[in-house]
């Protein structure tokens, strides 16, 4: 069953209405030729089976949640403190320039963190159809409607249409998944200064103030020569890895504000593959660094040289 415009849906339930209770189906769209450059603006590469990536966070509202979850007010608990960091420049009597960052108090309702869905687009072929889908199958009585609903509504917002595919799974050969949510750069040291630039994309809607906060942070856990770096695409858009192979020890660091610095041991690449949601669900993160006060001495504190490491 074909869906067509409309921006969203608030339930998925009459979509289904075909289907027997227990029925398999995939939620998706051929690809056709006008297709291919819309999937290539998502950050597919060959159009070729066996591709998948999570949509950038910058396609809209629902790509956005998609990827990064959303925090809902809590407004029948009381206000609490909460901190956000603001760069403030002045010159004094005497006309010299000074600035600082400094962490100020405002009252606000708790949040509670939904997490993201983390649903990917993949491409698979069945016969010599090439076909994007959205997550896995899904199954109808058993998968959530609320999840069918956000993977109809994230191809809507991405494709403008979305459909309701009914073929078996034995009919589509699954393929090695090829992931799309990091670019890899070179192996070895590189210089800040040259590191810098590539990170210009990633700091494009960011306030003066703002951007001075994020590049002082990167340029700071930079300062400790990691030997390879990653910068995030797609559902990782704004996060860049600092590889310290060495010491076994890898910071993901976020080119947005307001967001945490989360460090990690063991294979990077393993746990790059994983959701936000379940990373954080299932503990693997060694430290979570708050973007407070005392975050560069907590950087500082994980390298050997520093008898308060924080990393064994």
């Amino acid at each position: 069953m074909l869906i067509t415009g409309k921006k969203r849906i608030r339930k998925s339930s009459k979509y289904l209405a075909h289907l027997a209770e227990g029925n398999t189906a995939y939620i998706g769209l051929p690809i056709t030729e006008d297709m291919s450059a819309r999937l290539k603006e998502c950050g597919f590469e060959n159009i070729s089976a066996g591709e998948t990536l999570i949509p950038s966070p910058k396609r809209g509202n629902i790509s956005r949640f998609n990827a990064n979850g959303k925090e809902v007010a809590q407004r029948n608990l009381p206000m609490e403190t909460a901190y956000r960091q603001q760069y403030w420049e002045w010159k004094d009597w005497n006309g010299t320039h000074h600035s600082r960052t400094v962490d100020i108090p405002y009252k606000r309702y708790p949040r509670k963190m939904i997490p993201a869905p983390w649903i990917a687009l993949t491409i698979i072929q069945s016969d010599d159809k090439l076909f994007v889908i959205a997550g896995e199958a899904i199954v109808k009585g058993q998968t959530p409607e609320e999840d069918i609903t956000h993977r109809i509504n994230l191809m809507l917002e991405i494709f403008k249409s979305a459909e309701i595919l009914q073929e078996n799974l034995e009919r589509y050969e699954i393929p090695k998944v090829k992931r799309l949510d990091w670019d890899i750069l070179p192996a070895g040291n590189i210089p800040w200064e040259h590191f810098k630039p590539k990170l210009t994309p990633l700091l494009e809607k960011a306030s003066k103030g703002k951007k001075l906060i994020i590049t002082e942070r990167l340029e700071t856990v930079s300062k400790y020569k990691p030997d390879f770096h990653a910068i995030g695409t797609n559902g990782y858009r704004g996060y860049i890895i600092f590889g310290f192979t060495e010491l076994n020890l890898y910071i993901f660091e976020t080119a947005e504000y307001g967001n945490a610095t989360y460090v990690f041991e063991g294979n990077w690449e393993t746990l790059s593959q994983m959701t936000k949601a379940d990373i954080m669900a299932e503990n693997l993160h060694k430290h979570r660094f708050i973007h407070l006060a005392g975050w560069a001495n907590q950087i500082n504190n994980l390298f050997p040289s520093n008898h308060k490491k924080m990393i064994s």
